[in-house]
């Protein structure tokens, strides 16, 4: 049984697909502030989750566990595998991480508890990075979430560059996870949430789920954009128990509906619990991103 926060990854990037720039999608309003953090308490250990709203689907992985993969196990005791780091800024900052990545953090002070971490890619043209982070303001608020907004490698967009160049973006983006934000603050390491929007979802789903998807306990959700796997995916039984999705994309997406319905199709033979939405009326990127992580939290983190 796992205890404690969540750990919120969210990647929200902009609406270029294969090199293709669609300009600044709506990002939707910021909720007003949330009410005091509720804690999620455990998440059990089979990988159901609860029956989707608005059209959704549920793709049940496997409920035993495996030694393989590489997400963590349960601590002894049943106590929370939290990073314990310290030492980080407090309050809003720009920082670098130690493979270059430009970020900007929000981060409450320490409390005695672990914290969950809300992390946010912007889109093509660099567009939301810098407003990401406020608009977060609620969810963060709610689960005690430190807000975190990462410029791409190349400063436009995060699925731009050829295979290799998101590839890397990949490996940076985990690397600034698991050695910059883990040892500077105290993490549940086995609640993590990465959240894209249009590009960031096809990034995702390309290439940051197939190659770390194992690295890491909690799920991703894909909002606006979504593509199959770049290379071949083979989870294990870990991690299509630890690691749920969730794809939204609405009605009269011009862009992503084909290769959202592909990714839906890939990542469900690959045996991965998800849920889906394709129901809400509007154009692309259409709808409340917030109130999306809002809404699958609570499958993402199997309560």
């Amino acid at each position: 049984m796992r205890t404690g926060r969540a750990v919120l990854v969210s990647m929200v990037v902009g609406c270029t697909f294969f090199g293709v720039g669609c300009g600044d999608e709506a990002a939707g309003p910021a909720d007003p502030p949330g009410p005091s953090f509720v804690d999620p308490g455990d998440r059990g250990g089979g990988s159901s989750g609860e029956a989707p709203a608005n059209g959704g689907v549920v793709s049940s992985g496997p409920s035993s566990s495996s030694s393989s993969g590489g997400s963590s196990p349960a601590p002894p005791g049943g106590g929370v595998d939290s990073t314990k780091g310290s030492g980080g800024p407090t309050g809003f900052s720009t920082q670098t991480s130690k493979g270059g990545l430009k970020y900007q953090i929000d981060a409450p002070a320490p409390s005695g508890k672990p914290l969950g971490l809300l992390v946010l890619l912007h889109g093509s043209s660099a567009s939301s990075y810098t407003t990401f982070v406020p608009m977060m303001q609620a969810v963060a608020t709610q689960y005690a979430l430190i807000r975190v907004s990462v410029l791409a490698p190349n400063g436009q967009g995060w699925n731009e560059g050829g295979n290799a160049a998101q590839v890397s973006a990949a490996d940076k983006l985990h690397a600034l996870v698991q050695q910059d934000l883990f040892p500077k603050y105290d993490i549940d390491k086995r609640k993590v949430i990465f959240s894209g929007q249009s590009s960031g979802g096809g990034f995702l789903a390309t290439h940051f789920v197939p190659l770390h998807a194992k690295d890491y306990v909690g799920g991703a959700l894909m909002q606006c954009g979504a593509a199959p796997p770049a290379s071949a995916f083979a989870p294990s039984t870990d991690t299509k128990k630890n690691f749920r999705l969730h794809f939204e994309i609405t009605t009269g997406d011009p862009i992503w509906p084909q290769s959202y319905a592909q990714a839906v199709t890939a990542y469900t033979a690959a045996g991965m619990s998800l849920t889906k939405d394709n129901t809400k009326p509007g154009g692309h990127c259409a709808f409340d991103q917030q109130k999306v992580i809002q809404d699958h939290i609570a499958f993402i983190l199997g309560l």
